[in-house]
């Protein structure tokens, strides 16, 4: 039995899009997760290395701006499964920044993400599953 490898492959982009770019990039397995979790977050530095450079918008934002740009967009939905939405929607997307919101008011999201609201949008399932997780 072969021993696994602590690289994985990760899917930058399509060939068929960007011929000119490698479809395939190897990332050692301990960095992987930075791949999936940082949004526009990543540095110049680190998109260099990753070789995502030009994949993302141009722009650098700290988490802290994701943060502030979350809460507006979570203040603006006027009803407890929208809110639970807004915050999965986050989890998927950027798990770092949704733990990091998470933990800035954990007595303000604790209703949402856990019970009085996942009670109502298992009620609502087919209203609130945007993929499976």
């Amino acid at each position: 039995v072969a021993s696994r490898s602590r690289e994985v492959i990760v899917p930058l982009y399509s060939a068929v899009v960007r011929p000119h770019l490698e479809s395939l990039h190897i990332v050692p397995f301990e960095r992987a997760f930075l791949f999936f979790s940082q949004g526009m977050a990543f540095t110049l530095e680190e998109r260099l290395q990753l070789g995502i450079h030009g994949l993302l918008p141009p722009c650098f934002l700290s988490q802290d701006v994701q943060v502030l740009r979350v809460m507006k967009n979570y203040e603006n939905k006027s009803n407890d499964l929208d809110k639970y939405i807004v915050l999965m929607t986050l989890q998927d997307r950027n798990e770092k920044l949704f733990y990091r919101v998470l933990t800035s008011d954990i007595e303000r999201f604790m209703p949402i993400v856990y019970t009085p609201t996942v009670g109502l949008a298992c009620q609502q399932y087919g209203l609130a599953f945007r993929r499976p997780r």
